[in-house]
């Protein structure tokens, strides 16, 4: 039998760890709908593993086989739809975005689960396109719900995340919907996603994160991301490092999965990249692609979206879906994807982009460096603080002008005076913004050719976009 994993207790937790029992603080819909506010506040006293201190525990996952338990007593929902698993480091949700664009201008209804949220929890639980509404999300939560209590049996077992798990899977077989896209949380081997046996695993880019858990090195980390692929299940791969790749081709010997990879049996080249989007051309097994266009910006975008295609591609080869290359083209057109190089305001011009690496801070380099190069740069920046900050500003080919360093509502968040420190030692002017003026702030201090960014940490982007969307800032200077 597995051994079960010892994970902190809610009692247990360090006193800086704070409790998030009101949901209103970190959910600005919990506000106004009082069923999805108790739904919300019933899953939240749950142990809450996003929003503690990764030193606190040696693992975040649980015990599979009991989880899978737990699924039968729902009917196991997982089972009853065709699943797609996709795990990476950078660029998994991406990925998640463009295949379900994609599948929609297919003709197919999509459900997709993605973690973590920006601005509210129903983000997370996806049908067509669109976010769970909230009488869904709190209706069929409630048909877990008295499960969910004789389950857990008073030792705040089912974490947040594993509930949420749970519900989308449920909710995808009340919608009847044709396939479920599945991103994974945390790794691959122990996640609570990798009870499922998809119709396709993928891989994004593996780099250095989560290293508390996962391990110190890219092939620690690729070994545990790829035990998503399964037996005789076929995966595909994003160009990999050399440690990354020699992981996964031991998996795929394993389990005797068919792999196709970016740079392999796949061969992608970028054509264009400028304000508009992105532009680029792909070969795979099944067939081949050229002037494909996307509005995402930025060359990994494009990765991301080739690494879509070939999921498209893999599908319809497997005769799982009928899928046209116009399909192809139409959903590439019309993906959105918030807080990942999304323009949120054009004067000044602001961005905010979810890199909390340093892979992840290359990528954004690399795109503002090609495609906004004539504009001086202020940054909102904040982070948590089990990420290396060092390595993320290190890979910036151009430093910006100010930096307003902040901090997000969760207690893994770094304190705005230490980003300032880590700024200072690099040479960058950085100030301490309180949250509820670093907006203001950065936009006092820009003009008409400035590039606001606001980056570092998914809960600084979410912080940052309901401030947008709830107009709680001006919109302009």
């Amino acid at each position: 039998m597995p051994t079960r994993t010892t994970l902190p207790t809610a009692s247990t937790l360090p006193a800086t760890s704070e409790k998030f029992g009101n949901v209103e603080l970190f959910d600005v819909g919990a506000r106004k709908h009082t069923a999805y506010h108790d739904a919300l506040s019933h899953i939240y006293s749950r142990l809450d593993l996003e929003r503690v201190d990764p030193s606190t525990y040696s693992t975040v996952e649980r015990n599979l086989d009991e989880y899978r338990e737990f699924l039968e007593t729902l009917g196991s929902p997982q089972t009853l739809i065709k699943l797609v698993h996709v795990t990476g480091t950078r660029g998994k949700g991406s990925f998640v975005a463009f295949l379900e664009a994609i599948l929609e201008a297919a003709g197919y209804k999509t459900g997709a689960t993605i973690s973590p949220h920006l601005t509210e929890v129903r983000e997370r639980i996806r049908i067509s396109g669109k976010d769970l509404d909230y009488d869904r999300f709190a209706k069929y939560y409630n048909e877990l719900r008295e499960q969910v209590d004789r389950y857990v049996g008073g030792v705040n077992y089912r974490t947040v995340f594993e509930l949420l798990t749970a519900l989308a899977f449920h909710t995808f077989a009340r919608e009847q919907v044709d396939v479920g896209l599945v991103e994974v949380g945390l790794g691959g081997k122990l996640d609570a996603t990798n009870v499922i046996t998809p119709v396709l695993s993928a891989i994004s880019r593996i780099g250095l994160d989560h290293t508390k858990v996962l391990g110190d090195t890219i092939r620690q980390i690729a070994r545990d991301k790829s035990h998503i692929i399964k037996n005789g299940i076929p995966a595909l791969s994003a160009l990999q490092t050399d440690d990354a790749e020699d992981e996964i081709l031991k998996r795929v010997d394993i389990t005797g999965s068919q792999l196709w990879r970016i740079g392999n049996e796949a061969e992608f080249s970028l054509s264009n990249m400028s304000e508009s989007g992105i532009e680029f051309d792909l070969s795979t097994p099944y067939r081949a692609y050229t002037g494909l266009t996307s509005p995402m910006l930025g060359e990994h975008m494009a990765r991301n979206a080739a690494l879509a295609v070939l999921a498209a591609d893999r599908l319809a080869f497997d005769g799982h879906f009928k899928i046209t290359p116009e399909a192809v083209r139409q959903g590439l057109q019309n993906v959105r994807w918030h807080g990942r190089g999304e323009i949120i305001q054009r004067d000044p011009l602001f961005i905010l982009d979810g890199a909390h690496t340093a892979q992840g801070a290359t990528a954004l380099s690399a795109m503002l460096d090609a495609t906004f190069p004539a504009r001086k740069r202020v940054m909102i920046l904040g982070f948590n603080k089990d990420k290396d900050v060092d390595g993320f500003l290190s890979s910036f080919s151009t430093p910006p002008e100010m930096v307003f360093a902040t901090r997000a509502a969760t207690p893994r968040a770094m304190e705005a005076v230490d980003v300032v420190a880590h700024c200072t030692r690099y040479g960058w002017r950085a100030t301490v913004a309180p949250p509820e003026k670093v907006i203001e702030m950065a936009i006092q201090f820009s003009d008409s050719q400035t590039l606001i960014i606001g980056t570092g940490s998914l809960y600084i982007v979410g912080m940052l976009r309901g401030m947008f969307v709830n107009s709680e800032i001006s919109a302009s200077k």
